[in-house]
């Protein structure tokens, strides 16, 4: 299993990263302002569905802020159909997004993450000096590659932090170590006739007021009970951000569903309380070599778990 790429759940706005720096951003954003004598000029952030506004400048209230978010299939389909030449003009803006449709015309420039797939846009909007537009060309494109730039140094940081077999926050294997780790210890273990089990743990209920600290001393509490029960050939992982896998060798499934009781009987022993719902597999040595299966089951088994714990609640 190679890294996966992670900029597609990320929204600039809402998590520091120190290879982007938004003020800077702010000052490009100024600038293009100033000297196209522009209504209002705005970066946004495309994902999925959704474009979020990462700055703006603005001469008038038009709601254009950041962090604003909003949906618009016609400037969308503008920057998917973007050739990768000049710049991106509209004066048909009918279509577009309440937020754009006030403007009678658009400046567009598409920004892309390094490795091809789009960011999202600068948009001047309502530009007085378009006489002057192949002159301050030069301009808009200096920004741009300032910007990509950043783009390119947190997609390299990325990159590196997703190699990494070890989850920060818990210092246990990460889904990326997991997927190496565990195929080798099951197909060593399997050799000599293991019986083997996976084991998934999730906290399901978190308060709507829980801060980040008390998110992080869970899981670090969860880490530490699942080490403190596990033998030197077990491998276990946080692949979720709530949700922990546990690949364990056992003589039998009875001692699979021990090691479970053990575990949640040590989590509710804790000072800061956890709503564990558990899913597991059990297979022996002669029914799968593999680990997906296993895997697979498993999540199966605590969809289900899920559902009858909010059918129970509810």
């Amino acid at each position: 299993m190679l890294a996966q790429q992670s900029h597609d759940n990320l929204w600039l706005r809402e998590q520091d990263h120190p290879a982007i720096n938004l003020p800077r951003w702010q000052q490009q954003v100024d600038i293009l302002s100033e000297f196209y004598q522009a209504q209002s000029s705005v970066i946004v952030q495309k994902m999925d569905d959704d474009f979020q506004i990462v700055c703006s400048r603005q001469k008038t209230n038009f709601g254009l802020y950041g962090g604003e978010q909003f949906q618009d299939a016609e400037l969308e389909s503008l920057l998917t159909s973007y050739t990768g030449y000049g710049i991106v003009q509209s004066t048909e803006t009918q279509n577009l997004s309440l937020q754009l449709s006030q403007f009678e015309q658009l400046i567009i420039l598409p920004l892309y993450w390094p490795d091809g797939f789009l960011f999202g846009a600068i948009i001047i909007c309502q530009a007085k000096q378009l006489q002057y537009l192949n002159k301050l060309l030069p301009l808009l494109e200096a920004a741009k590659s300032l910007i990509q730039g950043e783009l390119k140094q947190l997609h390299l940081m990325q990159q590196v932090q997703m190699l990494s077999v070890q989850d920060e926050q818990t210092c246990m294997l990460n889904p990326y170590g997991f997927s190496l780790m565990a195929p080798r210890q099951l197909s060593l273990s399997r050799r000599f006739g293991s019986h083997a089990g996976i084991i998934l743990l999730e906290d399901i209920a978190p308060q709507a007021s829980e801060t980040q600290l008390l998110h992080e001393q869970k899981l670090r509490q969860i880490a530490r009970i699942v080490h403190d029960n596990l033998r030197d050939a077990d491998v276990s992982a946080r692949i979720g951000e709530r949700l922990f896998i546990i690949l364990a060798f056992v003589d039998n499934e009875s001692n699979l569903s021990a090691l479970i009781n053990r575990l949640k009987k040590q989590i509710a022993k804790e000072s800061i309380k956890l709503n564990v719902v558990t899913g597991q597999s059990y297979f022996t040595p002669d029914t799968h070599q593999s680990l997906e299966p296993m895997q697979k089951a498993a999540m199966l088994n605590l969809a289900d778990n899920k559902a009858k714990l909010l059918n129970i609640k509810l």
